[in-house]
């Protein structure tokens, strides 16, 4: 075996062939074996109800014998899946499951940023106040007046909602990744592979200015990390294999591979060995020939040292910086510059195509070094198992294998004990079947089986001419019925502590009797639910992890700016604007929400939906929070159609105050205008009074009565004035009151 190159060096002595002795010196230390992943491959096919029937040899050849093989028995063993349900019923809740990640900013300037937007938004409050308080007094402004809330206001709301741009950008990147990579699909997979083998592997890496991300079969990963690192992309190395065939590698490598180089890929070499490893990785009864296109590719990462230094030096204004040089660097004594060195990890990579092509063996792309640990990187590859050990490692498939291999041992010889079951057996006499009537022993079953009866001879004679009495007939009872029902009730027994063992209990999977009642039923769903909770924990742990590193990926990959489009959770077409510089500066951090006290919080909350409804809210916004998986959007929404509602009953209000001032107003009015008509009334009939007089006097002097009526003439006139006065009158009255109804009708609608 390789030892391992000493790694650390100046970057100027690591040439090609020293990472060519890397690489070779990391695949000699992993291990691809079928013997190593065997287990593993065992795992799948146990899911996928293969049945190896080696392991049941104990049960189906005790005495290990050649002849005993040959032997046909009246049964056979055979694979009653009780792993599988239980696995796809984990993986259909995960599905379920909300997925929530939220994006934070790490950076030391976070609280001044918040500061300045403190006082950005209060300056502007107290402008607005200051603009409204003298359009009031009467002074043109130019400007209109607006509600504003007071700077006290402002801080509160700012303290209670602040969110730094940087982190909405982080959020948006991440929703972006989410849609772009089809995330949700992948971590599906990735979690098949938890359930299966307690393994899971990605691999994330930037082409062509975009994240890519790919999620690692567990047969096809070896790794080394320290016992207590609980994640791979913190380990020191990881080995990947890959079975391509020519063509895709020539399309993965043509910028680098040379002609002669592509040539020795079409030419049989050692990969087309007979019994190598390639052939058990492909398929373990697969026979090799020289027709063969596939071609082995390892990708070695793993973590070498670095020489950097802090150079402090003195800027133009006259105070002292820092900043990060490389080993090349020549501090300027003279300029009062001073330099202090370190050795830091660095991670590199390289290829190994068909056991002796390198290609890229290099400084890996995208480093992810933290802001404040100089030497902290961290690995393309990353993982977890769920003992956090590379051997012995728990999975369900594997903890379900003894109730497996019982549950189809007992099914064997329930199979074998149903073929011994014959029933009740009556033995009679042949003697006293009546042949001398031409009766046979065909004729007898057939009457037996269709009449249901048989005649028999009472006068037959036996072999040595003997009386055969009828009372020598008896019934045996062959029949296994009660040991067939033993056996049943057994195999529920296994099925049923097998599922208690995982947690599954048959109120998770739906079945409720009706006499099982609600809160029983929710009871036992929730400590079912506990049971498996540390299995989703710890995937969404590593879930959590991989957000971080795409978002990570994702600062490398647009460090140039980034314009696009995606589709939110809830199927929402959003923008992504992002200014790569602001965007590559900022330092991430993605928390992962509990997806199952989500989940509670959500169902409650959608179970409210119909009170909603009811109590008057928007039917759009009860759909929105039934077709939301996330209890923050739901928060949300709520709060917005509670701000919806509560400005509508202020406006309701204030319309319901506006249109009592206006009645009052037409009231006092309408009793002004009543006033008014009754003085000048009051004045008119003074007036015709004294004009009645006047004309008393003058009719003293002429004869006034020309119609001969014995009332005078003025008289008449006055009379007749008078009362078009009146009509004219009462006709203005009763207008104004139209008017004023239809103003109240106007406002009520």
């Amino acid at each position: 075996m390789p030892l391992i190159p000493k790694q650390k060096l100046p970057t100027s002595k690591k040439t090609q062939d020293w990472g060519e002795k890397c690489v070779q010196a990391y695949i000699a230390e992993s291990s691809f074996s079928s013997t190593d992943k065997a287990g593993l491959v065992d795992l799948y096919e146990i899911y996928n109800g293969e049945l190896d029937e080696s392991k049941y040899n104990y049960v189906t050849n005790p005495y290990n014998s050649e002849a005993w093989k040959k032997r046909n028995f009246p049964a056979k063993l055979r694979n009653y899946n009780i792993i599988k349900p239980v696995v796809d019923l984990l993986m259909g809740e995960k599905a379920k499951r909300p997925s929530n990640y939220q994006v934070v900013v790490r950076n030391a300037d976070t609280h001044s940023r918040k500061a300045d937007e403190i006082h950005k938004q209060v300056l502007q409050s107290l402008q607005q106040m200051f603009i409204n308080e003298l359009n009031a007094q009467g002074v043109d402004t130019g400007m209109e007046s607006k509600e504003t809330p007071t700077p006290a206001e402002v801080e509160e709301f700012i303290h209670s909602n602040y969110k730094d741009s940087r982190a909405i950008i982080g959020q948006q990147s991440i929703n972006y990744l989410r849609d772009f990579l089809d995330l949700d699909d992948k971590f599906q997979k990735a979690f098949f592979d938890w359930l299966i083998t307690g393994h899971v592997y990605s691999y994330k890496d930037v082409c062509m200015d975009e994240v890519e991300f790919e999620v690692i079969s567990p047969l096809d990963i070896d790794y080394q990390k320290s016992p207590d690192t609980e994640f791979i992309e913190d380990g020191d190395w990881v080995v990947r294999r890959k079975i391509m065939t020519t063509n895709a590698v020539v399309d993965s490598f043509y910028d680098v591979l040379t002609p002669s180089q592509i040539d020795d890929l079409e030419r049989p070499s050692q990969r087309r060995e007979g019994g190598g490893y390639l052939g058990a990785a492909l398929n373990p009864t697969h026979e090799q020939d020289d027709t063969d296109r596939y071609v082995e590719v390892m990708h070695v990462v793993w973590k070498s040292f670095r020489k950097v230094g802090i150079l402090t030096y003195t800027d133009e204004f006259g105070f002292a910086q820092e900043m990060e040089v490389d080993e090349t660097y020549k501090p300027d004594r003279d300029a009062g510059e001073t330099c202090q060195w370190f050795w830091v990890n660095q991670v590199w990579e390289g290829y190994r195509i068909d056991g002796g092509i390198f290609v890229n063996v290099q400084p890996f792309g995208v480093q992810r070094p933290s802001m404040t640990n100089l030497s902290l990187c961290k690995l393309p590859y990353n993982g977890r198992n769920y003992s956090n050990r590379h051997a012995d490692n728990i999975s369900i498939v594997s903890m379900g294998l003894p109730y497996q291999i019982l549950y189809n041992v007992f099914h064997y010889r329930m199979e074998l004990t149903m073929a011994k079951n014959k029933d009740k057996i009556a033995l009679i006499e042949m003697n006293t079947i009546p042949k001398r009537h031409g009766w046979d022993e065909e004729k007898f079953m057939y009457y037996a089986d269709a009449m249901g009866f048989a005649f028999i001879d009472s006068t037959a004679e036996g072999k040595n001419n003997e009386r055969v009495s009828f009372n020598q007939y008896q019934v045996l009872d062959m029949s296994l019925s009660q040991y067939i029902n033993a056996q049943f009730q057994l195999l529920q027994a296994i099925k049923q502590e097998w599922e208690d063992l995982v947690g599954i209990t048959r109120q998770r999977k739906g079945q409720v009797m009706a006499s099982d009642g609600s809160g029983a039923t929710e009871r036992a769903v929730f400590q079912s639910s506990v049971m498996t909770e540390e299995l989703f924990r710890k995937f969404e742990k590593y879930e959590e992890k991989e957000m971080q590193g795409l978002l990570d990926c994702s600062k490398f990959a647009w460090r140039g700016g980034k314009k696009s489009s995606y589709i939110t959770s809830d199927y929402r077409n959003e923008l992504l604007d992002i200014d790569g510089q602001e965007f590559a500066e900022a330092e991430y951090a993605v928390f992962a929400k509990n997806s199952s006290k989500e989940n509670t919080k959500l169902e409650t909350f959608k179970s409210l939906a119909l009170s909603f409804a009811q109590n008057g809210s928007q039917p759009s916004t009860v759909a929105e929070i039934l077709d939301t998986d996330n209890f923050s959007n739901i928060k949300r929404l709520v709060k917005e159609a509670e701000t919806k509602q509560q400005q509508l009953e202020q406006q309701a209000k204030q319309a319901e105050q506006e249109m009592q001032m206006q009645q009052m107003q037409m009231q006092q009015q309408a009793q002004e205008e009543q006033r008014i008509f009754d003085s000048a009334e009051k004045q008119a009939d003074r007036q015709n009074k004294l004009d009645v007089e006047a004309m008393k006097i003058a009719g003293r002097q002429t004869d006034q009565d020309l119609n001969n009526n014995g009332i005078p003439d003025y008289m008449d006139v006055q009379r007749v004035e008078m009362e078009r006065q009146r009509i004219e009158s009462n006709e203005r009255l009763q207008t104004r009151k139209l008017d004023i109804e239809e103003k109240k009708i106007d406002k009520k609608d």
